[in-house]
């Protein structure tokens, strides 16, 4: 259906078997105590079948209804309509019944909310947001869906879905075609190899143990993960949700492909566990363990939960490639604009396109100022190293940024007046340069600190809350900018962690090593939220820092619980611009309970990976020399 026309769709109610009536002869008498011939219709027409018709704008309908034929498509999910015939692909189904065999009105109904899809959400004016729903899959209208752009959203969904179809055609298609090698005892095609065989988990053979591919195990919840580069427990990322939700709603839809027929339907409920893993050549595969509602309406009415085990691949066919530039919406819509006048609502539709223009579309924030906030006390050769990648990625290059160093003085003041006189020689260095230090007195706390300093700045400052354990590229500033939306999204970097060179490289780490990400090199703080870009209005509106934990962590975590719960994004991705680099972590006794914990924690993970300290244990007491190379 082309955008801007409508599909009429025009109902006719008559009872299933009954044939034209006729008025009763005028000599025929009516008993009094029996109903009108009107009255008698009128109580026919109550128990209605339905028979469809559609015609589109400028065609005559035909003069006698059309009874709907052909069998629905159930895998397909297809909602378009044969054309020439005036009849739809999908039939409705049959009506439940009621005692005496007759159509039950309350069956009706819903057999009819099914068919007709009504989407009357609030503010939503038509928009369907989960088109990939078998709701939508089982309709044959669906209403409201009056927007030139809704409707090119939804002829661009029916499209790939007709694109899948066909995709799994060809893979049908060269099963086939292996096979007629295979028994012709004929060479059989390369492509045929590849994407011809028949589905199984045993397709890759590993020839040796770092080629294994592992398997992830997932709950309804949570994945959990031994790749590298990932958590070990996170929860289910959207992609991976809606990659399971189509999966679970195909094997349904084959489930239930003959649910009528035998007197029965399975509804799902939910993944009890099951694992999930990428093979690269061939596809993904799942293994789940589904808890089904099994209801039988055929004979004596039966509902039992079951629990059924699948074994799923989901293949790849042919890649296909396509080179394509940016689309620049704000010319295309000039272009349409001048050109066609009258096509002026496309134009006015394509609009909603642009908020996803690039970075060099951002206008000034892509050169935002950032106020870098580093809490500090003591360590002045931690200091030191800071200060010089700091000069090195932001003082030569003339990055718009601010530095502020907030000092925490300690008992005798002399690392204190270390300190401020390398600002004074910075200061003397680079005299344009933004950078100030803000002293603070009594014992340290981070969330004090960050919070004393960032009030001094106006709601619009773009605060990154800094560590002088980091170093960090002028990429990463960038991507501080770009990540962090005010009002909307604050920008929670991953950062990589340094494991003890002493143990990785034996106490002589190579030349810029800094910046290399390996397992065996360190690892990701997927559960350190310290490092934040956060705008200084968003700050206040979540609450700020709890300024009275004192010591070493759990402001961070507490700040972003609070940004969770206010409802702005938090956005996470691992960080290769920021690097946080080894030192021996002392965790004093009298801390809180709860921090000391986490400090011990934090201190076990930065010795080694668990695989380089099992090699070292098996070398020291064993003897055995374990093949470095796999690790």
């Amino acid at each position: 259906m082309r955008g801007g026309e409508e599909l009429f769709v025009l109902v006719w109610f008559t009872h299933p078997t009954s044939k034209p009536l006729k008025p009763p002869p005028a000599a025929q008498s009516v008993p009094q105590d029996s109903p009108s011939w009107s009255e008698r219709r009128r109580r026919r027409k109550h128990h209605s079948g339905a028979s469809f018709l559609h015609a589109l704008p400028g065609q005559t309908a035909p003069a006698t209804p059309l009874r709907p034929c052909g069998r629905p498509e159930v895998a397909s999910g297809r909602l378009s309509s044969s054309e020439g015939g005036g009849k739809w692909q999908r039939p409705p189904p049959r009506p439940t019944r009621n005692g005496r065999g007759e159509p039950s009105q309350a069956g009706w109904e819903s057999e009819m909310q099914q068919l007709f899809h009504e989407n009357y959400e609030h503010n939503r004016k038509g928009y369907i947001q989960d088109l990939h729903n078998i709701k939508i899959h089982t309709a044959i209208t669906l209403h409201p869906n009056k927007r030139p752009a809704y409707q090119y959203r939804l002829h661009n969904y029916i499209l790939s879905r007709k694109i899948s179809e066909l995709r799994y055609r060809t893979i049908q298609l060269h099963r086939e075609s292996a096979l007629m090698s295979k028994l012709s005892n004929s060479e059989i095609n390369k492509e045929d190899q590849q994407l011809g065989t028949m589905p199984s988990f045993n397709r890759f053979q590993p020839r040796e143990m770092n080629e294994v591919i592992e398997w992830e195990f997932l709950t309804g919840k949570f994945l959990y993960s031994t790749a590298e580069n990932q958590p070990p427990r996170q929860s289910i990322n959207s992609i991976l949700r809606a990659a399971l939700d189509d999966i679970v709603m195909q094997v349904m839809e084959m489930i239930n492909e003959n649910s009528k027929s035998r007197g029965r339907l399975i509804d799902f409920k939910e993944i009890q566990y099951g694992y999930s893993r990428v093979d690269p050549m061939h596809g993904v595969e799942y293994i789940l363990d589904l808890l089904l509602l099994y209801k039988r309406h055929k004979g004596r009415k039966l509902t039992v939960p079951v629990r059924r085990h699948a074994y799923l691949q989901q293949l790849f066919s042919k890649p296909f490639f396509k080179e394509a530039e940016e689309l620049d919406v704000r010319n295309l819509v000039e272009n349409i604009n001048s050109d066609t006048p009258s096509f002026t609502f496309l134009s006015n539709s394509l609009k909603i396109f642009s908020s996803f223009q690039g970075t060099k579309e951002m206008g000034g924030q892509s050169n935002k100022k950032i106020h870098i906030l580093v809490p500090l006390t003591g360590r002045y050769d931690i200091f030191l190293r800071f200060m010089e990648n700091f000069e090195k990625t932001c003082l030569i290059p003339r990055q718009n940024v601010k530095l502020a160093i907030i000092l925490f003085s300690s008992d005798s003041g002399q690392d204190s007046n270390k300190h401020i006189e390398l600002m004074k020689d910075y200061h003397n260095k680079y005299p344009k340069a933004d950078m100030t230090l803000i002293p603070m007195t009594g014992v340290f706390s981070r969330g004090l600190g960050l919070e004393v300093a960032s009030s001094q700045f106006e709601n619009g400052t773009l605060l990154l809350f800094c560590d002088v354990d980091l170093i960090f590229t002028t990429d990463f500033l960038q991507r501080c900018r770009d990540n962090t939306v005010k009002g909307q999204q604050v920008y929670y970097p991953i950062i990589f962690s340094q494991y003890d060179p002493k143990v990785t490289y034996g106490g002589s780490p190579p030349a810029e090593s800094n910046f290399v990400f390996t397992k065996k090199t360190g690892f990701w703080r997927d559960y350190g939220f310290g490092i934040t870009c956060i705008y200084k209005s968003d700050l206040l509106s979540v609450g700020g820092f709890d300024t009275s934990i004192q010591g070493w962590g759990l402001e961070d975590v507490d700040l972003f619980t609070k940004v969770i719960t206010s409802g702005l994004k938090a956005f996470r991705s691992q960080e290769i611009g920021v690097v946080h680099i080894f030192h021996p972590v002392h965790c004093d006794p009298n801390l809180d309970p709860k921090q000391y914990k986490m400090c011990l924690g934090s201190k076990a993970s930065t010795f080694a990976s668990t695989m380089q300290l099992a090699e070292q244990w098996l070398e020291k007491h064993l003897g055995v020399r374990y093949n470095r190379t796999l690790s």
